[in-house]
């Protein structure tokens, strides 16, 4: 293997606070394929290393030594990963088109949202126009999260962060302000030693405060409001600032370690804590979705999904606790939470979360059902019992015709139109164990049309009991994305010049061929009600 690190160097000589991030905006020239606006559109701009200051290396170079050589070796744990799909993400891709359409040319709203979905490309300067279509595969730039980008990335709150060009001060860890060192040294969480290319040891990386880089995503349009907040749910509960003792980071369920080795060259050393880079999560669907759309043939990358998913899957049912109790009248169902943040969490349209409840007779025969979900279908029945834990965004007017959202001329009330929306209607997701409501308020991971006391990481919901009724049968389910979500996403793109991939009706299409991203069963509990 001492030819595998003498080619490796020739190759590389040749080629935890947060704060308000400012809000700040500029002009720039239209997109030439588009229909030019008059005044020019509006750039989402944040600091950060920003655009044709960096370059990477794609991610061939690092399967080279990382890949390949156990189950657990990070680039086959990643490449099935959302993180490393990113890029290719139907629904991101959908609702990107969807998005660029609404504001159609006044807000560069597509660049802002690349910017965390392909970085290198971004980085690279291929994120112009905002739907994509500078995007450059031969580049890697659909591989989504790539290992050179986040094995450069430094901590931008750090004197060294702050000492790097980056176009302006980074105030806070989130919406990809991130900065990325010029210099090609890989970071990570072990001491240096002999390998390919120049290593660096960084604390950084095994915080998480790195994580809050993309997980944390607010509105730059409307004074930071609340997108996606995973970082800060985690931050004000007992797994981050208010935890007994060391505080639980992202990395530690996300990022489980074992014993081996990080590479396969010969100066390997055997690791009591190798990271894999499984970032398992709640998107149990979007694997098959992909399968569908993009036909891969590399058998490797078919696999890597397939893990990928179940790997998903073992962690929903991992993520919450069913009980049920009884009295003459009703069945108590309790879910409690058991994530590091509000369950469920992450991008907010079609993401739920809900109770089915069956009672049955003595013969078996149902007598009622509450949550009812069709899986032919895709429905979930509303009835007047039913508990669907969910975040609904929506718009709220100000009445001033020349501002936003009312420039964009969508109603009042809930929305799935994403990056148009100002207000939170509805966020009854079960907050995590040790949460404050004075602090999810303050720093917008709000609690809308529902009640937790400080610290309440569980709900309980009652269902009354019809006569006749000897059992209860009790589902918790999780689904990645709803029909009503897939559904809009097709209606909006039909026609829409900004969807440069035809994504909202290849998601359509793919999204009845594969199961209609059926719900995951998260727990299932009976009771006997004697």
């Amino acid at each position: 293997m001492r030819w595998v690190v003498l080619l490796l160097i020739a190759i590389f000589i040749s080629g935890c606070t947060g704060g308000e991030a400012p809000d700040v905006t500029k002009e720039t020239a239209a997109p030439g394929i588009h229909d030019e606006v008059e005044a020019g559109p509006i750039e989402v701009f944040l600091p950060g290393t920003q655009p044709d200051v960096v370059t990477f290396e794609r991610v061939s170079f690092c399967k080279f030594c990382h890949g390949g050589y156990a189950d657990y070796s990070p680039y086959d744990t990643w490449r099935g990963t959302m993180m490393g799909n990113a890029m290719r993400d139907p629904i991101f891709l959908a609702a990107v088109a969807s998005n660029n359409k609404d504001f159609d040319g006044r807000v560069l709203i597509g660049d802002y949202c690349l910017r965390c979905h392909t970085p290198k490309g971004w980085l690279e300067g291929r994120s112009e126009p905002p739907d994509g279509s500078s995007l450059v595969a031969a580049e890697d730039d659909f591989e989504g999260i790539i290992c050179d980008f986040c094995h450069r990335a430094v901590d931008p709150l750090s004197e060294e962060g702050k000492g790097l060009e980056t176009n302006g001060t980074v105030e806070t860890q989130r919406n990809a302000q991130y900065v990325v060192s010029e210099n090609t040294a890989k970071r990570g969480p072990y001491e240096p030693t002999p390998t390919g290319h120049v290593s660096k040891k960084s604390d950084f990386h095994l915080t998480s405060e790195f994580c809050a880089t993309c997980h944390e995503i607010t509105n730059p349009l409307y004074n930071n409001e609340e997108i996606e907040k995973t970082y800060t749910e985690w931050k004000y509960s007992a797994y981050g600032d208010y935890a007994d003792g060391e505080p639980i980071s992202c990395q530690s369920c996300h990022m489980p370690t074992v014993e081996g080795y990080a590479c396969n060259v010969d100066s390997k050393i055997l690791r009591d804590d190798i990271y894999q880079h499984e970032f398992a999560g709640g998107n149990a669907c979007m694997q098959d979705i992909m399968k569908y759309i993009y036909e891969f043939t590399d058998e490797e990358h078919i696999a890597a999904l397939e893990t990928s998913q179940e790997n998903a899957i073992e962690m929903l049912g991992n993520a919450a606790k069913l009980e049920l109790s009884y009295d003459e009248k009703k069945v108590d169902v309790k879910i409690t939470n058991l994530a590091g943040h509000k369950l469920p969490t992450g991008f907010s349209e079609g993401r739920r979360m809900w109770i089915n409840i069956k009672f049955l007779d003595s013969n078996g025969e149902l007598l009622r059902e509450s949550g009812a979900y069709d899986f032919d279908t895709g429905e979930l029945a509303k009835d007047a019992e039913i508990k669907v834990y969910e975040i609904k965004p929506g718009i709220k007017n100000t009445g001033d015709p020349e501002s936003f959202p009312d420039l964009l001329g969508l109603p009042d009330g809930p929305s799935l139109h994403f990056a148009a929306n100002n207000y939170i209607y509805k966020d009854n997701r079960i907050p995590p164990a040790g949460f404050k409501n004075s602090d999810f308020e303050q720093y917008k991971a709000y609690i809308r049309d529902a009640a937790y006391n400080d610290g309440q990481n569980w709900d309980r919901t009652g269902y009354v009991i019809p006569d006749g009724a000897v059992s209860a049968e009790v589902t918790l389910y999780y689904q990645t994305t709803s029909k009503e979500f897939i559904e809009f996403l097709y209606e909006e793109n039909k026609g829409n010049k900004w969807d440069y991939f035809g994504m909202g009706e290849k998601l359509y299409e793919a999204w009845q061929n594969t199961g209609k991203c059926a719900p995951v069963e998260m727990e299932k509990e009976t009771i006997e009600l004697s």
